[in-house]
């Protein structure tokens, strides 16, 4: 099933869905929710039925008093809710037409949009989850799992800059949040390991974080290019001792380190440099950056793909690059 628009319906849904047009131009909310929901029986992806479902209701709700629309937004009282909980992944179409019917009581109905936003999903509806997602969303925005199934409603329905823009407030308010990372990796195209990285030949990811961090780098096999580097740290290192504060000596090292590979003392003489200029400099953020993403790029082509924990390695090297880099453009920005 996937979300529909008007010239992709059956010729009696846009029968209906014109119907229901009228009755709601002329003031008759039930009618026009009746037309709607009967359009919406034969084609449940008809997405501008469902907007235009959603004007209705309120329409209509609005001639509803305070008590009763109160009553109704108690929703661990409905049976039909409880109902459509169960088929939530059985039958997510139902799931949909059960919670429907309940928003057609009560539009602020918040566990039927939750129900039918996830039901949805389910379906590979995103357009129709973001019917319910963007109301919710609204009125919790800091509600964790809905901002999520929101980002992710999004980049299915396309819009992937709003969708990378809630992930990345997501990363920032939870840093190191696996399910996001690999959201953000899928997003932008990178592969996602296959193996979940909470144990890996029975180690905790802690323990492979550890070892991932604490794995010495390797000095470059081009002898060539080593011994050009060689030359250049021991030409310089001791002009250090004399003038500690020459960053343009400081930026000679870390380049010739990061020839070597040496990526952590390349970004200490970088950021000492960076320290000196008074903590703004655009070529020296730009050069920490890259030297940084290159570290786990060679970190990344130097796991032993028949290793055990290798899996887990993979994705979590995957996952520190990937909130480097998004900090790094959040700063840029």
């Amino acid at each position: 099933m996937r979300d529909k628009t008007l010239g992709q319906v059956p010729a009696a849904c846009d029968e209906l869905y014109q119907k229901g047009l009228a009755a709601l131009e002329a003031g008759d909310a039930d009618s026009a929710i009746s037309s709607f929901m009967q359009a919406l029986e034969i084609e449940p992806g008809f997405v501008d039925c469902r907007e235009a479902l959603r004007r209705a209701q309120c329409k209509a709700a609005e001639k509803k008093p305070g008590l009763w629309k109160r009553l109704f937004r108690k929703d661990r009282f409905s049976p039909t809710l409880s109902e459509a909980e169960v088929m939530l992944h059985v039958k997510p179409l139902k799931t949909i037409s059960l919670a429907e019917h309940v928003l057609n009581r009560d539009p602020g109905n918040i566990k039927a949009h939750k129900l039918l936003a996830k039901a949805a999903l389910v379906a590979d509806m995103p357009r129709t989850a973001l019917l319910s997602l963007e109301p919710l969303a609204d009125e919790d925005p800091e509600h964790r799992a809905i901002k999520q199934e929101l980002a992710q409603a999004l980049a299915k329905s396309g819009d992937t800059s709003a969708a990378a823009a809630i992930y990345g407030q997501l990363l920032k308010a939870y840093p190191g949040d696996g399910a996001v990372l690999r959201a953000l990796r899928e997003l932008s195209g990178q592969p996602v390991a296959q193996q979940e990285p909470e144990t890996a030949n029975g180690h905790t990811l802690d323990k492979v974080a550890e070892a991932a961090s604490a794995r010495p780098l390797q000095t470059p096999s081009a002898p060539a290019a080593a011994s050009s580097s060689d030359e250049v740290i021991n030409r310089f290192e001791p002009l250090l001792a004399h003038c500690p504060r020459n960053t343009k000596v400081l930026q000679t090292l870390a380049e010739a380190y990061a020839r070597k590979l040496m990526f952590d003392q390349s970004i200490s003489f970088y950021k000492r440099a960076l320290e000196i200029a008074g903590g703004k400099n655009a070529a020296l953020e730009k050069a920490i950056a890259e030297t940084t993403l290159k570290k786990f790029d060679v970190e990344l082509s130097r796991l032993d793909p028949k290793a055990p924990e290798s899996a887990a390695l993979r994705e979590h090297i995957q996952n520190q690059r990937l909130e480097f880099q998004w900090h790094a453009m959040e700063e840029s920005a």
